[in-house]
């Protein structure tokens, strides 16, 4: 059974991750069920994955964002249906970025690009206790579900 996990802060659940299938250290690949979903949330899972493999390497200490994203076709269906696979390949980082390359595949939809993220401490808006435990906690969910 699947458990909403959320951070409270207003926005409601966009966790667009099912599942952890495997990680590594330059490695990670994670599934998502779609039903008619819009295509654009293909990327979105991608970023998703690439983020949460991201913090991972932090050890979960620090804010992951997406910095820029290069060299993905726009998908050529407007939704799509079925188990989606994203799987982010890091391929470089220093203490504050990292570079990824990220694929998605989901039936006939399959997208590939160059992801790059960045990182930011904690501040006053978001407890750095709370959404390490957060973070943590998902990681964790994700990989037992």
């Amino acid at each position: 059974m699947q458990q909403n996990k959320t951070i409270h802060f207003g926005v409601e659940r966009f966790i667009l991750l099912d599942r952890i299938i495997s990680h590594s250290a330059k490695e990670l690949t994670t599934e998502k069920n779609f039903i008619e979903a819009p295509a654009y949330l293909a990327l979105e899972a991608m970023a998703q994955a690439g983020g949460m493999h991201f913090r991972k390497c932090m050890d979960f200490s620090k804010h992951a964002f997406l910095l820029s994203i290069q060299q993905v076709p726009l998908p050529s269906v407007a939704t799509f249906s079925g188990c989606g696979t994203a799987t982010a390949i890091q391929t470089a980082r220093t203490d504050s970025t990292a570079a990824y390359t990220i694929s998605f595949n989901c039936g006939e939809m399959k997208l590939e690009g160059s992801f790059l993220f960045g990182t930011t401490e904690f501040g006053k808006q978001f407890s750095k206790d709370s959404l390490t435990t957060h973070y943590k906690e998902l990681f964790l969910w994700l990989q037992n579900a």
